[in-house]
């Protein structure tokens, strides 16, 4: 119901912030946006999105500041992505 959907878009919203700072600590910006864009035909079409069953919580635009990663201490990390990404039906 509603109190479902709230709590996936607040769990949603965590995941994202939590994406973006790890984005960050690899010396990528980036800038989590919504708009009008992301509700029309033509989005959905590109990005395989069924506006019946999915909803887009927002658009991340990321980039490299100019110097790019120069400056940038390497980050290891203890798992890959594959060890921690779980797809959900």
């Amino acid at each position: 119901g509603k109190m479902q959907q709230r709590e996936d878009f607040k769990s949603t919203c965590c995941a994202v912030q939590n994406f973006l700072l790890s984005m960050w600590s690899e010396g990528i910006g980036t800038k989590w946006t919504d708009g009008p864009i992301q509700r029309t035909e033509e989005f959905a079409e590109i990005c395989g999105i069924d506006f019946e069953k999915e909803k887009v919580a927002g658009v991340i635009w990321y980039g490299f500041a100019k110097g790019g990663l120069n400056g940038v201490k390497p980050h290891f990390r203890r798992k890959g992505v594959e060890e921690v990404l779980d797809v959900l039906p």
